[in-house]
Formats: C-alpha cells, sequence, structure tokens
C-alpha cells in the first residue's frame, strides 16, 4: 500500500498520552481528539484528527486507497484531511473506512462541510423624518444692494440686437437674455428675471455640487478605463498563453476525468469492501459465540497429533524404502552376491558328485557283499 504523503500528512507525535481514560473530544470539529479504538468520529473538511494508543500493543490500520499508519503502544499519530492543494487525493464530503490489519475491526471517518454561522439579525432602521427647510427670508435691504451693485456696473441701457440662447433651462428661474452688437466692451445682455441672491447662489451651489461630482466620476472613470485596459492587455497576454497550451488543457481534462472515475470506481470497491468485512465481521461474531466450536478445536487438535505420528511414521518407512531402493540399485554388491551364489553351486555341485560317488561305491559293495551271502553261504 503506496502513502501518498503529498497529499495525507502522517506526523508521529511524540507525546505519550498520560490518561488512562477513553474518549472523543472534539467529535464534528476541525480536529477531533481520539482516545478509543476502534472509532467512529465526524470531522469538517480540512480538518485533522489525533489517534490515542492508550493499550498494550501497536496500532496497524489502512484506508484502502487513502492513507496507512501504524501506532505503537502508549503512542499518537496525526492525520490531516485536506480540501485545497491535495491534487487528486482530496478528502471531499463523505464517508471513509479503515481497517484494523491485526484484530479486523472496522473504524469510519465521516467528512462533512464546515459549519457556517448565519449572520447577526440587524434590524431595519427607523425611519428618518425631514423637517421642512423653510425657505429664506430676504430683506429689503439686500435688493438695494444688489440694485445699486448692477447700477454700477451697468450705468444705462445697452443696444440690443437678435436674442441669442445662452442654455438657459428654465425662463422662470433665469429669466430671458438679449444679444448685444460686439462692438462696445461694456456691450452685456439685460437681465430680466429673479436676481433673489439667495435663489442664486443655491442654484449656483447645487450646479458647482454637480460639475465637481461630474468632474470627479470622469477621473475615477479615466483610471477606471486605464485599469481596464490594462486587464484587458493582460487578458489578451493570458489568452495568447492558453491558446498555445490548449492541447495541454485538454489533455489534462482527460487526465482529470479518468482519475475522476477511477477515483469514483475505487469508491465503490470501497464501500463494497467495507459491506464485506461487515459481513464477515458478523461472522466472526457469529463463531465466537458458538460454544461447539471449543469441541471441535479439540477434536481437529487431536487429529492433528494424530496426523503428525502418521506423518512420522510415513517419514521413517519412507527413508527405509528409499535405502532400500539405493541398496537394491546397487549393481556391485548384487554381481558380488550373485558371484558367491554360483561358487556356492559350484561347491554344492561337487559336493553332489562325490557324494553320489560314494554312494554308487557302497552299492555296488553292497551288491558283492549280498551276492557272497547269497552265493556262497547260501542265505
Amino acid at each position: 500500500m503506496k502513502t501518498i504523503t503529498a497529499l495525507m500528512v502522517l506526523t508521529l507525535v511524540a507525546t505519550i498520552s498520560m490518561s488512562s481514560a477513553y474518549a472523543i473530544e472534539g467529535d464534528g470539529t476541525s480536529h477531533v481528539e481520539v482516545d478509543e479504538y476502534p472509532f467512529n468520529i465526524t470531522v469538517e473538511e480540512g480538518g485533522s484528527m489525533t489517534l490515542h494508543n492508550n493499550g498494550e500493543n501497536t496500532i496497524n490500520f489502512v484506508s484502502h486507497g487513502w492513507f496507512d499508519g501504524t501506532v505503537p503502544a502508549n503512542d499518537a499519530i496525526a492525520l490531516e484531511f485536506p480540501v485545497v492543494n491535495c491534487g487528486t487525493t482530496c478528502f471531499v464530503e463523505g464517508m471513509y473506512y479503515i481497517s484494523d490489519l491485526n484484530g479486523m475491526q472496522q473504524s469510519t471517518i465521516e467528512i462533512v462541510k464546515p459549519y457556517v454561522e448565519p449572520p447577526p439579525y440587524v434590524a431595519p432602521p427607523a425611519p428618518v423624518v425631514v423637517e421642512p427647510t423653510p425657505e429664506p427670508v430676504v430683506e429689503p435691504v439686500v435688493e438695494q444692494v444688489v440694485e445699486q451693485v448692477v447700477e454700477q456696473v451697468l450705468p444705462e441701457p445697452l443696444p440690443v440686437t437678435e436674442p441669442v440662447n445662452f442654455g438657459a433651462t428654465s425662463d422662470v428661474t433665469l429669466g430671458s437674455f438679449e444679444s448685444i452688437s460686439d462692438d462696445a466692451i461694456f456691450n452685456v445682455p439685460e437681465y430680466d428675471g429673479n436676481v433673489d441672491v439667495v435663489t442664486l447662489q443655491t442654484q449656483l451651489a447645487e450646479v458647482t455640487a454637480q460639475f465637481n461630482d461630474s468632474i470627479t466620476k470622469l477621473a475615477d472613470q479615466k483610471v477606471a478605463i486605464e485599469n481596464h485596459n490594462n486587464q484587458v492587455q493582460s487578458l489578451n497576454t493570458q489568452i495568447g498563453s492558453l491558446n498555445t497550451t490548449a492541447t495541454s488543457v485538454s489533455e489534462l481534462e482527460q487526465s482529470i476525468l479518468s482519475l475522476q472515475l477511477e477515483k469514483e470506481d475505487l469508491n465503490a470497491q470501497i464501500v463494497s469492501l467495507g459491506n464485506q468485512t461487515a459481513i464477515q465481521l458478523a461472522t466472526i461474531e457469529s463463531l465466537q459465540s458458538d460454544t461447539t466450536l471449543d469441541v471441535k478445536v479439540s477434536d481437529l487438535e487431536s487429529q492433528i497429533v494424530t496426523l503428525n505420528i502418521a506423518n512420522v511414521t510415513a517419514t521413517t518407512t519412507i527413508a527405509e524404502l528409499n535405502a532400500k531402493i539405493v541398496s537394491a540399485s546397487d549393481t556391485s554388491i548384487l554381481d558380488g552376491k550373485i558371484a558367491n551364489l554360483e561358487a556356492q553351486v559350484v561347491t554344492l555341485t561337487n559336493d553332489r558328485d562325490q557324494w553320489k560317488q560314494l554312494a554308487n561305491n557302497w552299492y555296488a559293495v553292497a551288491m558283492d557283499q549280498l551276492k557272497v551271502m547269497v552265493d556262497v553261504l547260501g542265505l
């Protein structure tokens, strides 16, 4: 099992847990402290966990396709679950299964989206009551001062020619203007409209404010246009660069799609393996609860002992047979035995012939004596 160290950081924690209590702290948050095994926890995306081994045996575990690890007794291990800058192995929302390599125990880690606190409630503002602005009251003295200023500037009426429109927007507020001849330096139009100073100042202030606002907007728009032009040039450069790497991007997209399909297939296999593991665990628990297994195990152990004895006997017999086969296959020994037997046959044949001759000789003697006894003695 290859550990993907670039995507999953496995850091052994050197601190030894001094607590003997088994608990899970921070379940459902961005970091979970686990002091029990096996475990079932929930961690937010991009979070981490620390597994403490408070037992006496080493913990060996694996999450197929994701990570594996080893935790010695009285030690701990830290696991991180990144969702950014993690390549093709990112721990997105879902269920992840962890199998114990020693006791076939099953643990789960559920990755969930981080909790986002809703914005605080802000009450709508209370309605603002705007008091009507009183109209300014112009004292007669102000009107007299205006008339004196006009008389000083315009001591006498000027000749009038054809009317000229100077861009007045309203005859009511600005009055009407008439053109004058260009001969005299003091040829100015005579204003017949309202010359209320407060009104003119108010209108002038409004126009000035609008003009200043327009100038500010024009300056901002000019800066924005320059920024947009720079962005357009930068985007054009990026588009040119992207166009040159379109083939590579297409190949990367195909690779990513293939990896995603492979990941989905592996996830399906992991789910299937998890289901099979659950079934096997249920079978193991059922077998553990079966009281007849001890008797069956005892019988099997007796059979194993008997078979071991029979195996030893068979091994000895095979060794003896092999020795006999080796002995029988040695022709020099057989040839010696055959020669010895042939010599014995020759010796026995000679002895037989001698004994036969001796028997014949004694037979002749006996016949001669019998003949003497019959012929001479008359017996």
